[in-house]
């Protein structure tokens, strides 16, 4: 009840200001002005979005460039710069048709010519920060100027997803090299900001007074680089800067008593989970698997690690996606259940040593985790602590994340990873971690095999219709739930904090913070 409460809840923020950047719902408090700043950590490499999808890159180039589509609160795509479009031919002609008078940035007429352009790049692979789709597209034709039809071998329903990668103009990026070009320094977008100034450290936009959804109100947007997260909350704390995101719970705490700040919160699309190596004979048997599920608490690792901010997982489908059923329900915390599980799967401890064996093998494994994450830190201790009441012994694994890929997850020489997937828009990101197609050379690392599974996500990614892929993926959720593929721990919140003076500010599960920063204002 109340996982149900909460997505509710979130929802209803989110609608209340998911309004355009048109002003048929403006309130009176609101007017034109003023300028925001966000600090951020990290490096920004180039403002090309088809080259670089990280850090305080991917936020600029979410409000200099548009997607034909755009994200909704339920996962759901909806018209962007496309005003609409249909699928014929069983699926495998899409047929979009552009908005008549946007313009980019320096004024030249957006166009299907740019759309062709865009989508080739990404054909070719070109475009690294997005994943090639020349498997999906047999040809693009462009029947007027406004209007572009795209033929793919296939049926695909994700498609349209792919559709939100950012526009590029062709009249600027046509025959040179887009890995070492000028634009990747001095973007030229159709989104309702445009680059005034960069160095380093700065990155300053101004407001697009021609955004074919009306300009935003903000003048200028600005956002700090800086080298950690304790330099911008420092730069907070005396007023240099207006905003910035964190994850950190005990952050929030803090944060939360300064009069002169609002935290917004929204869960991120990303399940954390131990992904066991199902190669491994110890985890073979679905019943130990769910058995692990069962013997891990995790409510109280919410309550202390994530100090309540954060949801329990019931699988790999985001709680606000029009996939996600609420009817599959978390393992609960139940080592009674969790010991009669493995009693059946034949462990017991045999020999008085507090350890389960099975035909002289003891039940141990190593967990393998990224350095540097406190919280992961944290909840694998209180992990490790609940199995060995169990008699399951687990010996801790750390490491930097490449070296972690180089050496475990990429060769597939581990026994469980504690990890964190993202969960996407589109359920059809499944199929890249559990399908089994993905093991030898794809994302699925965890060498899960399972037909139904396998049916299923080939289903969801024909059927074209979101009715019939909702049912198709609730019965992915409910074999997922009886296969599990690891222990599915829980998804966490992540934070915006603004100061008062602004309003106007909503932050979604789906699209980043600046996906509503057309209604973001100054309050005068």
């Amino acid at each position: 009840m109340q996982i149900k409460k909460l997505i509710a809840l979130s929802l209803l923020f989110f609608f209340v200001g998911q309004t355009s950047c048109g002003r048929e719902n403006d309130l009176p408090a609101k007017s034109f002005g003023g300028t925001f700043t966000l600090g951020c950590s990290g490096k920004y490499n180039t403002l090309n979005p088809l080259t670089e999808l990280s850090g305080p890159s991917a936020l600029l180039t979410r409000v200099i460039f548009d997607g034909l589509i755009k994200i909704g609160a339920r996962g759901n795509a909806l018209p962007h710069l496309a005003s609409s479009w249909k699928v014929s031919e069983g699926g495998r002609k899409w047929t979009f048709h552009l908005r008549r008078g946007v313009r980019f940035h320096d004024g030249h007429p957006f166009t299907a010519d740019d759309v062709a352009f865009t989508l080739n790049l990404l054909a070719k692979g070109t475009a690294k920060a997005y994943p090639p789709i020349s498997e999906k597209i047999a040809k693009i034709e462009i029947e007027d100027p406004y209007t572009i039809s795209i033929f793919l071998d296939k049926p695909s329903s994700s498609f349209i997803y792919a559709l939100a990668v950012p526009i590029v103009p062709r009249h600027i990026l046509q025959g040179r090299d887009i890995r070492s070009t000028s634009f990747n320094y001095q973007p030229v977008g159709t989104g309702p900001f445009r680059l005034l100034a960069r160095a380093s450290d700065r990155i300053e936009l101004e407001a697009n007074q021609d955004y074919f959804l009306g300009r935003p109100y903000l003048d200028r947007l600005v956002v700090r680089i800086f080298d950690n997260q304790r330099l911008v909350w420092s730069h907070l704390m005396r007023g240099e800067i207006d905003a910035f995101e964190f994850f950190n719970a005990e952050s929030y705490r803090i944060i939360k008593k300064i009069p002169s700040f609002r935290i917004y919160s929204s869960l991120r699309d990303f399940y954390y989970l131990i992904g066991f190596n199902l190669a491994k004979p110890l985890f073979k048997d679905r019943r130990v698997r769910q058995a692990l599920n069962y013997a891990v608490d995790k409510e109280s690792i919410i309550t202390r690690v994530l100090k309540g901010r954060g949801m329990v997982a019931s699988g790999t489908v985001f709680p606000y996606s029009w996939a996600y059923d609420p009817n599959v329900c978390p393992f609960p915390y139940d080592p009674i259940k969790a010991m009669e599980l493995l009693r059946e799967a034949g462990w017991q401890d045999t020999n008085g040593d507090h350890v389960l064996d099975r035909n002289g093998q003891r039940f141990e494994f190593q967990l393998c985790l990224p350095e540097g994450h406190d919280e992961l830190d944290l909840a694998s201790l209180m992990i490790v602590e609940q199995l060995s009441s169990l008699g399951i012994v687990v010996n801790i694994k750390k490491a930097p994340i490449s070296i972690l890929d180089r050496d475990c997850l990429i060769p597939r020489k581990f026994d469980a990873a504690f990890l964190y997937l993202l969960a996407s828009s589109d359920p059809d990101k499944n199929y890249q971690f559990w399908h089994s197609s993905q093991i030898e050379s794809g994302l699925n690392i965890f060498s899960y095999r399972n037909p139904r599974i396998d049916q299923l996500l080939d289903q969801g990614r024909r059927a074209l219709s979101q009715e019939k892929r909702k049912i198709i993926y609730r019965d992915y959720q409910e074999e997922m739930h009886h296969d599990p593929a690891g222990i599915f721990l829980f998804w966490r919140e992540y934070f915006f904090c603004v100061h008062k003076r602004y309003g106007g500010i909503e932050i979604s599960p789906y699209g980043g913070l600046f996906k509503t920063v057309c209604n973001w204002y100054l309050i005068r």
